[in-house]
C-alpha cells in the first residue's frame, strides 16, 4: 500500500463472517512503534469496553520487531496492520490509516489510550445533536496514573479549539478535506496545527466530556520515549504551526514565542531544543509550498478563540 512518498505493506488477519458488527461506519485507528506490550494491553481494554466488533487498523511505524506487533493485532478479529518500511511518525501514520480504512468515521487512539466505555460515542457517528457535522468530536482524557484530567470537570460540552489525537472521533471526509495532518510534523503540535486549519476553513471541533478516554501510559524497559527527539520536534513544530498558517511576518515571531515558552517550561535537553528552534526557523523559510497563510484578522480571531475555548 502506498501513502504519499512512503510505501507500506498491509497484513489482514482473518475475521469470522458471522461476527456482529454494530459499528459499521467506524474504524479504530492506532499508530504504534516498538510498543507491542502496551498495544496488547490497550486492545484488551478496548474489547472490555465493548468495541470488540469494530474494525481495527494499526499503523506499525517501522517497528524493529514487526512480528511482535502483528501477533498482537492478530488477536483482534479482522484486525489489519499497515506496516511502514521507514519511520514517519504518528502524524503521517494517522494519515495513512484515515485514507486506508474506508470508513466515514475514525476513532483515533494512541497505543496506550482507550475509552472507559462506549456510552456516548455512537451518537457522534451521525452528527450527534448538532445541526452541523463536526469535523472532530474530542473527549475527556484521563491519566490512569494520577487521575489528572485533560480539562477541568466543569467544562461543558461545546465547540473547542483543540482535540486529543489519542481520544477523538474524526469525520474522515472533513479532516481529509483540509489535507489531514501535516506528514512532516512527525509528532508534536500536529493536533493543534490541524485544529487551526479546520477552524480557518469554518469547520467545528466539538468537546463531549461524557466520554472518558483512559491514558494508560507506562514504559517498559525497551519501550521508552526518546525525550531528546521529543523536545526537538516540539520546539520545531511550535514555530511551524504559526509560520505556515498565519501571515509570515506575524506567524514566525508568534511561533518563536510559543517555542520559547515551551523550552522555558521543560528545562531539559537544551541542545535538542536549540536545534529544534533553528530547524523551525529554517523550515519556515524553506517550506514555501506548504504555506497556507490566512489574513491577519483571521489569525487574531483564532488566537482569541483558543484563549477563550
Amino acid at each position: 500500500m502506498t501513502s504519499g512518498k512512503s510505501r507500506s505493506n498491509m497484513t489482514a488477519c482473518t475475521r469470522k463472517q458471522d461476527d456482529p458488527m454494530p459499528w459499521d461506519n467506524l474504524a479504530i485507528l492506532i499508530p504504534t512503534r516498538n510498543r507491542p506490550a502496551i498495544l496488547a494491553a490497550t486492545l484488551k481494554e478496548l474489547a472490555k469496553a465493548g468495541l470488540k466488533d469494530a474494525a481495527l487498523w494499526v499503523y506499525d511505524d517501522a517497528s524493529e520487531k514487526p512480528q511482535a506487533v502483528q501477533e498482537v493485532v492478530g488477536t483482534w478479529p479482522g484486525g489489519r496492520i499497515i506496516r511502514g518500511e521507514k519511520r514517519v511518525g504518528q502524524a503521517a501514520g494517522r494519515n495513512v490509516l484515515l485514507r486506508a480504512c474506508g470508513k466515514e468515521y475514525g476513532l483515533l487512539l494512541d497505543d496506550d489510550s482507550f475509552p472507559a466505555s462506549t456510552e456516548g460515542i455512537e451518537e457522534h457517528l451521525a452528527g450527534g445533536r448538532n445541526q452541523k457535522q463536526p469535523a472532530i468530536v474530542t473527549f475527556q482524557y484521563k491519566s490512569m496514573a494520577d487521575g489528572k484530567l485533560s480539562r477541568p470537570a466543569s467544562v461543558p460540552a461545546g465547540p473547542t479549539g483543540s482535540f486529543s489525537g489519542g481520544g477523538s472521533v474524526f469525520h474522515i471526509p472533513s479532516v481529509l478535506g483540509v489535507g489531514g495532518f501535516r506528514d512532516f510534523f512527525t509528532y508534536g503540535y500536529e493536533e493543534p496545527e490541524l485544529s487551526m486549519r479546520l477552524w480557518l476553513r469554518g469547520l467545528t471541533i466539538w468537546y463531549d466530556p461524557r466520554v472518558v478516554i483512559n491514558h494508560n501510559h507506562f514504559e517498559a524497559a525497551d519501550e521508552r520515549r526518546d525525550y531528546r527527539e521529543y523536545d526537538y520536534l516540539y520546539a520545531r513544530n511550535a514555530i511551524l504551526m504559526s509560520s505556515l498558517n498565519m501571515p509570515f511576518w506575524f506567524g514566525l515571531p508568534h511561533g518563536l514565542a510559543r517555542s520559547a515558552r515551551l523550552s522555558f517550561r521543560l528545562r531539559r535537553n537544551l541542545w535538542a531544543r536549540v536545534r529544534g528552534t533553528l530547524a523551525g526557523v529554517w523550515l519556515s523559510l524553506c517550506l514555501r509550498q506548504e504555506r497556507t497563510p490566512c489574513p491577519l484578522g483571521q489569525a487574531l480571531a483564532w488566537c482569541r478563540f483558543v484563549r477563550g475555548a
